[in-house]
């Protein structure tokens, strides 16, 4: 990472370093509660037989088991790709204001 060797020679932009650390936790939150939420629509069955009745829907329970994983693929592809282009956004941010004391206040606003 460029920004902590920038923290070297400029050493009062350390603390400036962790605002983009800060943006990628409140990303993580999301997959946090969508987590929770799929987790909440899971529930034991009410029969618990070992044989399926001949008028079992699979089509339903084929796509409720599709729409939770890649509901969890989407928000876990987001976070990443938001985690990304956070840090690269951040770390430009932190090195430019190495450079110029005056940019940090102009950048985030």
């Amino acid at each position: 990472n460029d920004s902590s060797g920038t923290a070297v020679k400029a050493p009062r932009i350390r603390s400036k370093n962790l605002v983009s650390v800060i943006f990628c936790e409140a990303t993580a939150i999301y997959g946090v509660i969508l987590a929770i939420i799929l987790l909440n629509k899971v529930a034991s069955p009410k029969d618990k037989t070992y044989e399926f009745s001949p008028e079992w829907d699979w089509a339903t329970f084929y796509y409720a088991g599709y729409a939770v994983f890649f509901s969890g693929c989407s928000v876990g592809f987001t976070n990443i790709a938001s985690g990304i282009s956070v840090g690269i956004a951040g770390s430009a941010c932190a090195l430019a204001d190495a450079q110029d004391d005056s940019l940090f206040v102009n950048i985030f606003c």
